[in-house]
């Protein structure tokens, strides 16, 4: 594919809202981003490239102070947003811009829909649908240092280069399939999880919480409250202030002294030795906090002895269906939605608390399906173990040859 567009890299402010004015004329346009995290407490925003039908752009966030006027365009409605995998991007994006656009077209969601895998590398997702190659040659690139060169400035394009022609074809497929409302949807939902997940506080994703009674879960979230302060004082990942399994040791062990904290074989760093007589300070709050101020425990939903073994069940129908419609199966349910489902069918089937599987396109595609295999008016049968098509889901007959 013979590409014409304009390639530019932008490093000033006048550049920047000379872009964004274009961007504003062509009501969509594509982008990505290049950071570094490994070795801050917030990821180093390095590069920004942006597709339109007519210029490829690289800003070099590094060199433009302010990137509001970028981050305005992004999250304005009434431009269309293309990306691929836009996780991590979406979540600079927060964190810089305070907020998420309302939708963003991500390739990588809506060609699961339409039948590739899912997550599919940008790479292989642009040979698949467009049979493009792009080659991988700066992919250990330290995005900080400058100055940049071609190769890597054209390295950086390859991620967007292809991304509006990926959501022309994919809509139309889309379209045709009658599913663009899935698509939609999902967006849609992607990006409030993103949202959730930056507002929940980070504590409460510590790993091994449910082994902890409540005064070490208070002791949990002081401790992480102490790191994060730390790890932004020193620009450190919080990681490398202290681990997250160190973390939960000291919580679940209370130490009373020094002593007592230093016996922890992982403590014994100097870093940490340092500072003691602050995580010691954090346990002896937790230790004194009144006892109708500790934390609860979040909710662990309890699943029936046999919920594995029938979340194996609806698994196989599931592949199934997603086979037969060319869906993929990883992005219609995990294991956790499906024991979801169980749980809702024994718990009564509330119309108010619909689990995902029986709501959405995803209750159009295998909601019915499912629950019938529940409810045992559904059966799985092998036909042919060589066949693209091994399995058969059929309606139950009793023994007289009628339906259950």
């Amino acid at each position: 594919m013979t590409d014409s567009r304009k390639e530019s890299l932008v490093a000033t402010a006048t550049g920047l809202r000379e872009l964004v004015e274009h961007v504003r004329e062509e009501r969509r346009f594509a982008f990505d981003t290049e950071f570094v995290s490994e070795d801050t407490f917030e990821p180093v925003l390095c590069l920004i490239q942006v597709a339109t039908s007519k210029r490829l752009v690289a800003v070099d966030s590094l060199a433009v102070a302010d990137l509001s006027p970028f981050w305005d365009v992004v999250l304005d409605p009434d431009i269309d947003v293309v990306m691929h995998a836009s996780g991590e991007d979406m979540r600079i994006c927060h964190l810089r811009a305070g907020s998420l656009p309302e939708q963003v077209f991500d390739v990588q969601i809506a060609a699961g829909l339409v039948g590739y895998s899912y997550p599919l590398s940008h790479t292989n997702l642009v040979h698949q649908l467009l049979r493009e190659t792009i080659s991988g040659s700066e992919t250990r690139t330290d995005w900080r240092r400058r100055p940049l060169s071609q190769a890597q400035v054209k390295y950086a394009l390859d991620d967007v280069r292809f991304l509006l022609a990926m959501q022309d074809k994919l809509k139309a497929e889309l379209d045709r399939l009658g599913r663009t409302w899935w698509a939609e949807a999902e967006f849609k939902d992607y990006l409030k999880t993103i949202e959730r997940r930056a507002d929940q506080d980070r504590w409460r994703r510590l790993p091994g919480l449910h082994q902890l009674n409540r005064r070490s879960l208070e002791a949990a979230r002081r401790l992480s409250e102490w790191r994060e302060k730390e790890a932004r004082r020193q620009n450190r990942p919080m990681r490398q202030v202290m681990r997250d399994d160190l973390l939960t040791a000291i919580a679940r062990r209370m130490p009373g002294g020094r002593r007592d904290l230093e016996v922890l074989r992982d403590f014994n760093r100097p870093g940490l030795l340092s500072r003691a007589d602050e995580v010691l300070a954090a346990v002896a709050a937790a230790r004194e906090t009144p006892e109708d101020r500790l934390p609860e425990h979040l909710a662990r939903p309890d699943d029936a002895p046999g919920a594995s073994t029938v979340a194996n069940l609806l698994s196989a129908a599931l592949a199934q269906c997603c086979l037969e419609n060319h869906v993929a199966g990883s992005l219609v349910a995990s294991n956790a939605d499906l024991r979801s489902l169980i749980r809702w069918r024994l718990e009564g089937r509330s119309a108010d608390q619909l689990p995902a599987l029986a709501d959405g396109w995803r209750g159009e595609l295998c909601g019915k399906l499912l629950i019938d295999v529940l409810d045992g008016r559904a059966t799985l049968r092998v036909v042919d173990p060589q066949s693209e098509f091994p399995v058969a889901l059929e309606p139950f007959h009793n023994g007289d040859g009628k339906g259950s």
